[in-house]
C-alpha cells in the first residue's frame, strides 16, 4: 500500500496504516493503464498492479 501511496503521490497519506487506507480510500480506474485490468470493463486488477 505504500508503493500506491508514493506511486499516487499523496505524501500525506504516508504515515496512514495498511487498514487505514484500506478502509478509506480508494483509486480510481483513471490512475491505471489499461494492461494492469484483467478484462475489458476495468474492474479487476492484476495482484502486480501499481497506479
Amino acid at each position: 500500500s505504500k508503493l500506491w501511496v508514493e506511486a499516487c503521490g499523496r505524501q500525506d497519506l504516508i504515515k496512514k496504516t495498511c487498514k487505514e487506507l484500506y478502509k478509506n480510500y480508494r483509486v480510481c480506474a483513471i490512475h491505471f493503464s489499461q494492461e494492469m485490468f484483467l478484462n475489458d470493463l476495468r474492474n479487476r486488477l492484476q495482484s502486480y498492479a501499481v497506479p
